[in-house]
């Protein structure tokens, strides 16, 4: 019996409710879509953390940041670590890695030797390197998004090689209309769009799906977008199909942050870059923004841009099932589409993402399709990224690994509802210890504790606040629910500030 083949989609933080499959009534993702009429939606699905290292090196192991190492952004995984490409390269699949994957830092050190590093990529050479690679037996790497992207990796090498014009189309000084002065995260690329890293993507990717066609040896392929994470810098026509004016506003509701732990009155400098070099005083992870400062009107056009990078993104998925299907591998391939982490987008009055757990940042789509997958099922038990190591090997018939995570594949044949009664997050901060939280989630409530800051404290009630817009913590009729939560952290996941993993950079 033939064995099946694996396409693993990856988006950079898109949130659970970016798709209309997932209720997005502005969002034309019909080609994501596609997968979940094929086969089956998760709609409690979350990351155990909202950063893009830690919650990308959980997808790959299975492991909680403070089991696999990677606690923060600017620590390295374990390349020792089992993870699922290697799992399949070592069971005979042909496997291979497109786009951004960090597992490594960008601002490791030369003496280091880190493919995802940018000092690796000043090395002559350097861009004849392809692998192997934390299981993958080749890849071709995108490394940072926007203007970031043509600093080092397989795409900047190509694209100065090929296009050298292009490079500085990706700056905001060439941009199609101005930069928002208000937030300089915001302006429309003159990249052409079949030039930008999101379809070069999807050409290597279709390049291996179709050669891998005509061989015998069932493929492993992880295509990982770096969109749509900010800036919010689309190219045409991607920046213009959504009218800012006609974009849903984000949820705040009147003094909601006054209620939160002392530190969300502060924020990033929405007119500064975000980005650290080399011996800058770090700032924290994710950058988070209070939107005080910025205008309705540009934060409707950051919402807009990024509706247009989801959309390059679902025609680019769209190529890959056109070429899966040209390629008579559609129906033995499971394909699988999700993101690390979400993006607050203006809710709470807060953009980008950052230490607070909340839902907008947590819970991540989720769709699977594939053979002896019923078409248009939904799941609503409590899943998470830690499943999917577990997950993928029972899926494709592989040996079970050890991780924290389960195995979905009963909720996946309808022999089970729930797999769970609670998920568990955690965030290790960069710079300040106060923040180090964690976080228990139900079906009916989220806690969150600060446990270097014990008066500090999140309790929201899901059923009558699904999008945590009301902290509930300190209030005394909610104190017993407080205090219940809290014991089963400290039975389940004890606090743990420390990890030890060497900090090789910023990020």
């Amino acid at each position: 019996m033939k064995r099946a083949n694996l396409i693993f989609i990856c988006a950079d933080q898109m949130r659970y409710d970016a798709l209309s499959v997932t209720g997005n009534r502005v969002a034309h993702t019909g080609n994501i879509d596609g997968i979940a009429a094929r086969g089956t939606t998760f709609h409690r699905h979350f990351t155990p953390n909202q950063i893009c290292s830690p919650s990308r090196a959980t997808m790959v192991t299975g492991l909680y940041p403070r089991h696999h190492g990677l606690w923060r952004n600017g620590v390295a995984l374990d390349e020792r670590l089992p993870n699922l490409w290697k799992a399949l390269s070592r069971t005979g699949y042909r496997t291979r890695g497109v786009g951004k994957l960090h597992f490594q830092p960008l601002l490791a050190p030369a003496e280091r030797d880190m493919p995802e590093s940018l000092a690796y990529w000043t090395r002559p050479g350097s861009e004849d390197w392809r692998g192997p690679y934390f299981g993958f037996d080749s890849v071709d790497l995108v490394m940072g998004e926007a203007n970031e992207s043509t600093r080092a990796g397989h795409y900047a090498a190509w694209l100065k090689r090929n296009h050298p014009e292009v490079v500085d189309l990706y700056e905001p000084a060439a941009s199609l209309d101005s930069r928002a002065r208000d937030l300089n995260e915001v302006w429309k690329s003159a990249v052409p769009s079949e030039l930008h890293y999101t379809n070069w993507i999807a050409d290597r990717a279709i390049d291996f799906i179709e050669r891998q066609s005509m061989d015998s040896e069932p493929f492993g392929l992880f295509v990982s977008f770096p969109d749509p994470h900010h800036p919010f810098a689309p190219p045409r026509p991607y920046c213009d199909l959504f009218r800012p004016e006609q974009m849903p506003r984000p949820i705040v509701r009147a003094g909601e942050l006054e209620r939160m732990p002392a530190y969300l009155g502060e924020g990033d400098d929405p007119t500064k870059v975000p980005y650290i070099a080399n011996g800058e005083q770090p700032r924290e992870q994710g950058f988070l923004l209070r939107t005080d400062d910025i205008s309705e009107e540009t934060l409707a056009v950051a919402i807009a841009h990024t509706h247009g990078m989801i959309k390059m993104i679902d025609d680019a998925v769209g190529r890959l099932l056109a070429a899966l299907a040209e390629a008579g591998r559609l129906d033995d391939t499971y394909v699988l589409f999700t993101a690390d982490h979400g993006e607050l987008l203006g809710d709470h009055g807060l953009l980008r993402k950052g230490p607070p757990p909340y839902r907008q940042l947590l819970q991540v789509p989720l769709v699977i399709s594939g053979p002896g997958i019923r078409a248009g099922t939904n799941i609503d038990a409590l899943t998470s990224h830690l499943d999917l190591f577990a997950t993928i090997a029972s899926l494709l018939g592989l040996p079970a690994p050890a991780t924290d995570g389960i195995d979905l594949k009963p909720l996946i044949d309808g022999r089970a509802k729930m797999v769970r009664d609670f998920l568990f997050a955690e965030y290790h901060p960069r710079r300040d210890a106060c923040l180090y939280n964690q976080s228990v989630i139900s079906r009916e409530w989220r806690f969150t504790r600060y446990p270097n800051q014990p008066q500090w404290g999140e309790l929201f009630d899901l059923g009558a606040d699904p999008w945590e817009h009301w902290n509930l913590f300190g209030e005394k009729e909610f104190a017993v629910q407080a205090r219940a939560l809290n014991a089963v952290l400290d039975r389940r996941l004890p606090p743990q500030p420390l990890v030890e993993n060497e900090i090789l950079g910023a990020y």
